[in-house]
């Protein structure tokens, strides 16, 4: 997917792909963007204006002069301004309108579950030297698509209450999302969560409510790979327990010894010291689930969570391909309106050329085995967590290719 300049220039193209639900004129006279014709004709030419200034990367006069040039509207770049700080909730509304389009495709499931995977991305205005603006992204693994959005400012947390879930979905999120009020309702809303966690990130119990003490866990471990059960500390709440499912790799020592070597750096680009309980865990990747162990062993979990390498990549293509980190804007209307409109650009131009990723970045088809997961056939999310072990799963969908090359161990063998 790669924004080129001529886009706009096959404009019947381009709008054959706006929502068909999302009325142009009526949804931008409701949000204010666009209240009378006055050098600009109607709300699709406020749109492709917009689309012009964000999307291709013109500066505001150079997009004045191209609209006067191809006599699509006339006016000055401060009206030009004007006009996009008063679109940006419209464009807004317009980017959900498509990523909703998109989720009406019907779902891939895999097992049963639909992957999903859950980040968020910093875009910095000129001259900032950290995080202006951030886009939380719920991307579908299966289909290789964004199905949820959210654009914030820099106050914008990372959480997992910015995604909506339904039963059967299976929620791959980092260690930042790990926060002990969010994990509940995620699995109460009939999700599964897998979260990497650090080793302050929770307050952890075993699950009579005793304390735990990780590192003893941790140094107890003879295998590589190994789980324990915990009790998630959600503070005073009257709910029942919440127990978890901790997995714990160890990793291996070139891995360690760079993990160290980032915290060390860190701590004295602080002026600190690096803490020892940091050094240690940096001996291994820690994450919570709440999936069945019966159904997802250890080496499982493990692999079904490197499958969030693709909202890596997608994120790449947004910055690298699309242009989404050239935010040229400081006043915050604008800029909303430039990221927008660069967003609704970059989604229709990967419609336009069909790219999804098709093999993870080790290289080409792998010849590996496929994880076995047995099909979920009592319906998503029974409470009672009855999962039948049937024919395990030939093949995943093509874009949930593992990340890492070495081969992964399954719970069955492969058909």
């Amino acid at each position: 997917m790669k924004i080129r300049p001529e886009i706009l220039d096959h404009w019947p193209e381009v709008s054959a792909h706006f929502p068909a639900d999302f009325d142009l004129e009526a949804t931008a006279r409701l949000r204010g963007a666009f209240t009378r014709a006055r050098g600009i004709r109607n709300a699709e030419t406020l749109l492709r204006l917009a689309l012009a200034y964000g999307g291709l990367g013109m500066s505001l006069r150079e997009t004045c002069a191209w609209a006067e040039a191809g006599e699509i509207a006339s006016l000055s770049d401060p009206s030009l301004l004007e006009r996009l700080c008063k679109a940006a909730p419209w464009l807004g509304d317009m980017v959900a309108a498509l990523i909703a389009e998109q989720a009406k495709m019907p779902a891939r499931r895999w097992a049963g579950y639909r992957l999903r995977a859950l980040d968020g991305t910093s875009i910095c205005q000129p001259g900032a030297d950290r995080t202006t603006w951030r886009l939380h992204v719920g991307y579908d693994l299966a289909k290789g698509q964004i199905d949820q959005l959210e654009l914030t400012d820099v106050h914008g947390a990372e959480n997992l209450q910015r995604l909506t879930y339904a039963s059967g979905d299976i929620v791959l999120a980092d260690r930042y999302y790990a926060r002990p009020r969010d994990l509940r309702p995620v699995i109460e809303a009939g999700a599964d969560v897998i979260v990497r966690i650090g080793w302050n990130s929770l307050r952890l119990l075993q699950p009579d409510g005793k304390d735990f003490d990780l590192f003893a866990a941790l140094a107890a471990q003879s295998e590589p790979e190994g789980e324990v059960q915990v009790r998630i500390h959600e503070g005073t709440t009257q709910a029942a327990p919440l127990v978890l499912r901790l997995v714990i790799r160890r990793k291996d020592p070139e891995q360690a010894e760079a993990e160290r070597e980032r915290l060390r750096k860190d701590a004295k680009k602080r002026g600190k010291q690096t803490d020892p309980r940091s050094l240690e865990a940096a001996n291994y990747i820690l994450l919570l689930t709440s999936l069945p162990a019966d159904i997802f062993p250890t080496a499982d979990i493990l692999a079904l969570y490197r499958f969030r390498w693709q909202i890596e990549m997608a994120f790449k293509r947004l910055k690298s391909l699309a242009g989404l980190d050239q935010l040229p804007a400081k006043k915050p209307e604008l800029a909303r309106a430039w990221i927008y409109a660069r967003l609704i650009v970059a989604i229709i131009a990967e419609r336009i050329a069909g790219q999804v990723p098709d093999s993870s970045p080790s290289g080409p088809q792998s010849t590996r085995k496929p994880i076995a997961l047995a099909p979920r056939e009592d319906g998503p999310r029974n409470r009672s967590r009855s999962h039948q072990r049937t024919a395990p799963v030939a093949k995943c969908p093509e874009p949930l290719s593992p990340n890492p090359p070495a081969p992964l161990r399954t719970s069955a063998a492969p058909p």
